[in-house]
C-alpha cells in the first residue's frame, strides 16, 4: 500500500471504482473471488477494513518484523478483532475468527514462497480454489472453536 494513499484512493485502486459507488460490492467480490492466488484473493478483499489494517497494523509490524511475520500476524490481529465483536455480542468466549485467520495468513504466506498461481484458470476455476482454501480453513477453525467449547 502506498504510504500517502487516502482511504478512498485506496479504495479505488483495489476496486476499480470510488469509495461508495454503486458498483463497489460487485467489483470487490468479482476482483477478489477471481484472484490468480490466495494473497490476490487478500488483496481485494474489504479494501475499507485492509486499509485500516494495513496502515495501523501492518506497517508498524513491518518495521519490527520480516514482512511474512508482519503479514501472519496482521491477520492474527484482524481475527482478534473480529474474536472480540463476538464476544461483545453475545457475552462469551469466542474463538473462531483469530485461528480461521491465522490460517489464512499462513497459507497467503506459503502458497506465495511456493509461488502458487491460478491465474490462467478460468475466472469459476480461481474463484472455485479461492473459496475452497478459506472455506477449508473456516471448517478446521470452527471444530477447534466447537472443541474448545466442549472441553477437550
Amino acid at each position: 500500500m502506498g504510504r500517502n494513499l487516502t482511504l478512498a484512493q485506496y479504495v479505488r485502486r483495489r476496486n476499480g471504482v470510488p469509495l461508495g459507488h454503486k458498483h463497489s460490492l460487485r467489483n470487490m467480490l468479482d476482483r477478489s473471488l477471481g484472484a490468480g492466488s490466495l494473497a490476490g484473493f487478500w488483496r481485494h478483499w474489504n479494501p475499507i477494513w485492509s486499509y485500516g489494517l494495513g496502515r495501523f497494523v501492518l506497517g508498524p509490524l513491518r518495521l519490527v518484523l520480516p514482512p511474512w511475520a508482519a503479514l501472519i500476524l496482521t491477520f492474527g490481529v484482524s481475527g482478534l478483532l473480529h474474536d472480540l465483536v463476538i464476544v461483545a455480542s453475545r457475552g462469551g468466549p469466542a474463538f473462531l475468527f483469530t485461528p480461521w485467520f491465522l490460517m489464512m495468513g499462513i497459507a497467503v504466506v506459503v502458497t506465495d514462497a511456493m509461488g502458487w498461481s491460478f491465474e490462467r484458470l478460468p475466472w469459476a476455476a480461481r474463484a472455485g480454489l479461492n473459496l475452497i482454501v478459506i472455506l477449508a480453513g473456516f471448517a478446521l477453525a470452527f471444530v477447534m472453536d466447537s472443541t474448545l467449547r466442549l472441553g477437550f
